[in-house]
């Protein structure tokens, strides 16, 4: 299980300083957003550079959220397929999906919701397969999305596409709102994980607030996690410091 962070996080002028810092912070994979896929070779000049790889695709906006109305679906579907094959080209292995944002609508039921993003991904799952890349469907919060909050409701969705790239993303801070225990929570999801973000209970970086981490550690390794566990979250103090402690942080937990 790799540490990773958000590039997003890490000061410097250019992609390049950004990943060179995370990888002199102590971390050992970097998480993109989706404005990579127009900067692929950039990307990859920088990884090879700073020695460290990526591994997660994280969205930058809403234009890959794929519940909506038929024309404008069809049109995320096709920059998600985008987003597959610039995860191909740049090694990553775990591309984030987050359906749709914010409360339910007047007059939207969100069953059809639910099958209206089990039909996108059953039509993106086929292009995932190929190419090697997990689509890991992510719950929020129930303050910040209304259809996907819980690990299970992540996993009632994936089944229904059946695809073994469809699998769930465990979110350390949606998880500390929305589930009774983390730990039991990632145990119980044990098939379905294929990715993994953390931040404190407050969304400050790892080791600010009040969330076991070592605990959370405990269960990725209990069910044989392998992939990267990367850093979503609000950095306090000295950003390069801060990473650099957070690193620590997270290594020791990690054990």
């Amino acid at each position: 299980m790799k540490i990773s962070a958000q590039v997003r996080l890490a000061p410097g002028n250019s992609v390049a300083e950004r990943i060179a810092c995370l990888a002199e912070t102590g971390f050992e994979a970097v998480e993109v957003h989706s404005d990579a896929v127009d900067h692929v070779s950039e990307y990859r000049r920088a990884l090879a550079a700073a020695g460290i790889p990526a591994l997660s695709m994280c969205p930058a906006g809403r234009s890959l959220d794929l519940v909506a109305d038929e024309y404008s679906q069809r049109r995320r579907i096709d920059q998600v397929r985008r987003a597959i094959d610039a995860c191909n080209e740049l090694g990553i292995t775990a591309l984030i999906s987050v359906p749709v944002r914010g409360a339910l609508p007047p007059d939207i039921v969100a069953a059809d919701e639910a099958d209206s993003y089990v039909r996108a991904l059953e039509q993106l799952a086929p292009h995932a397969e190929a190419a090697g890349v997990t689509i890991t469907v992510e719950p929020l919060n129930r303050y910040e999305m209304h259809l996907v909050n819980t690990l299970a409701d992540g996993i009632a969705i994936a089944a229904r596409v059946g695809s073994p790239r469809v699998k769930i993303l465990a979110d350390v801070f949606h998880m500390n709102i929305e589930e009774d225990n983390t730990p039991a929570s990632i145990r119980a999801a044990a098939d379905w994980i294929g990715h993994v973000h953390l931040a404190d209970n407050q969304r400050a970086h790892p080791g600010t607030g009040a969330t076991d981490f070592s605990a959370v550690f405990n269960a990725l390794r209990d069910i044989g996690y392998a992939g990267s566990a990367a850093l979503e979250c609000r950095m306090r103090g000295d950003p390069a410091e801060a990473l650099r402690q957070c690193a620590t942080y997270l290594r020791a937990a990690r054990g």
